[in-house]
């Protein structure tokens, strides 16, 4: 699902940004042309909730490299503004999901917007392989602890 969400933050990127501007998805090559983004996934979580649902929690940091020209600051804030609004909602697999804690921070002239994309799995049963329930006590102990 990392990979799917990352396609949708390019695909997101891509519908507000348009042609001009490089969005990579792996390494930046090291002679990259700027403006352009860079979409890195910095830690996900994966928690079980109920049964075989379980909550999947993502953080994304796209990072933006303006073009050179002098003015880089009010460019980079330019584009954090246009950001909030595309990446709050991008389509994963037929679902829209929703971006959450979306903060910029300009760093050593790089744009750095972080979001969260958050959502529940479903763990599918192979009906020839059920999952076992098991049901254990702890040796020396009862029911009543």
């Amino acid at each position: 699902m990392i990979n799917e969400t990352i396609k949708g933050i390019s695909r997101a990127i891509f519908e507000e940004f348009g042609k001009g501007y490089a969005i990579y998805k792996e390494d930046i090559p090291q002679n990259f042309t700027e403006p352009c983004f860079s979409i890195v996934h910095v830690r996900g979580t994966n928690e079980l909730k109920l049964k075989n649902r379980y909550m999947r929690r993502n953080l994304f940091d796209v990072h933006y490299f303006p073009k050179k020209g002098g003015n880089e600051k009010e460019d980079m804030h330019n584009v954090a503004e246009r950001l909030f609004l595309c990446l709050e909602h991008i389509k994963l697999l037929d679902n829209l999901i929703m971006g959450s804690k979306m903060s910029p921070e300009i760093v050593d002239g790089v744009l750095h917007f972080f979001v969260h994309y958050d959502f529940f799995v479903k763990r599918q049963v192979d009906e020839d392989n059920p999952m076992i329930e098991i049901n254990s006590t702890i040796k020396g102990r009862n029911e009543n602890g």
